[in-house]
């Protein structure tokens, strides 16, 4: 009640747009009676309305502080990432497409309708569409944690069991979900338990696991992800939402999959890390890897993938490449509903 300081870490994270507003002219009430607040967020829109002065930490350091009136979104987001805005998504130069990995034929579900599309290695292949459209529905059909009710999944020329997540990832498809906290992590379990648990089957014999093997497999994945942490003993759930999401990533990638589907990949996560993920698509897709990029953010989309599939009511309306001519105008009418 007494209160001069008052400390607020995400705290719009679980809030609706209504509930965002209402916290912010609370906030307004707090500072016009002289309560200080200190407001922790990655969401620079909020940042930038709420703050009269701006403190940008990166691996732990204090990297600047400045009034709101002496730095633009864009000299921030540059601070955060540690280079200019315009290097935020890496160069696609050195990566070469070559076979068709995955092959999805006439693919259908209760919320999708015939989607067709093929992924080679190499290449980064982009989803958009409005919430709701039906684009993460396709790739759990694609992954078999759902059943599709007609069409086919080829890898490799292999046919992939409809409904078979366990065949879905003997055959070479991982795929990291949109909620990484649900359906992604073990948040109470350690990174070293996280990033070996879809390997296990491989790191045991008899039902004995081979400790330093999987040991060895997490300190490799994890710091080529870059996550920061102090031990592959670490809970999960004790990390930061960037390296939460790297977790993800190496969970995967410890199985060494011929196509991964990542959903998602950054929502939830600072623009540093944000960087970082993209980076790490980069890499992987310029090793061979095929890699589908589910994502909401058209820029994103642009930044990442070499070609993008617009989703809407469940219909495939157009797969365009991405080129210097294709504008974000015609994509965003695709996802509406338009022609291409």
């Amino acid at each position: 009640r007494n209160a001069r300081l008052i400390i607020m870490d995400e705290p719009t994270s679980s809030l609706s747009e209504a509930e965002t507003d209402t916290l912010f002219k609370v906030i307004q009430q707090l500072t016009s009676k002289n309560i200080a607040v200190v407001y922790i967020s990655h969401k620079l829109d909020e940042v930038m309305y709420l703050s009269d002065r701006i403190t940008v930490i990166r691996d732990g350091r204090n990297i600047i502080t400045k009034d709101k009136d002496d730095i633009t979104q864009e000299q921030l987001i540059a601070h955060m990432i540690g280079r200019p805005l315009d290097k935020q998504y890496p160069s696609k130069e050195g990566r070469n497409q070559g076979d068709v990995v995955l092959d999805v034929k006439d693919l259908s579900g209760e919320k999708f309708h015939n989607v067709t599309f093929q992924v080679r290695s190499g290449e980064v292949v982009g989803f958009f569409g409005l919430v709701g459209a039906g684009r993460s529905e396709i790739m759990r059909a694609v992954f078999g944690a759902d059943k599709p009710s007609g069409g086919s999944v080829t890898i490799n020329g292999k046919p992939v069991k409809s409904g078979s997540p366990v065949d879905a990832i003997s055959k070479g498809i991982g795929f990291a979900t949109e909620d990484r906290k649900k359906e992604g992590l073990m948040l109470r379990l350690s990174i070293l338990l996280n990033a070996t648990i879809v390997k296990l089957p491989r790191l045991s014999t008899a039902g004995v696991i081979d400790r330093k093997g999987q040991s060895d497999d997490a300190d490799k994945f994890v710091t080529a992800m870059r996550t920061k942490t102090p031990s592959i003993n670490q809970l999960v759930g004790n990390l930061s939402g960037g390296n939460q999401q790297k977790v993800v990533l190496a969970k995967w990638l410890t199985m060494e999959p011929d196509v991964l589907i990542v959903d998602e990949p950054t929502r939830g996560i600072d623009v540093g890390s944000k960087a970082e993920i993209y980076e790490i698509i980069n890499e992987l897709a310029k090793s061979g890897m095929a890699i589908i990029v589910v994502s909401s953010e058209i820029e994103e989309i642009f930044g990442v993938c070499d070609s993008v599939i617009t989703i809407y009511e469940g219909n495939m309306t157009a797969q365009l490449p991405i080129t210097d001519d294709l504008t974000r105008e015609k994509v965003l009418s695709c996802s509406l509903g338009g022609k291409p």
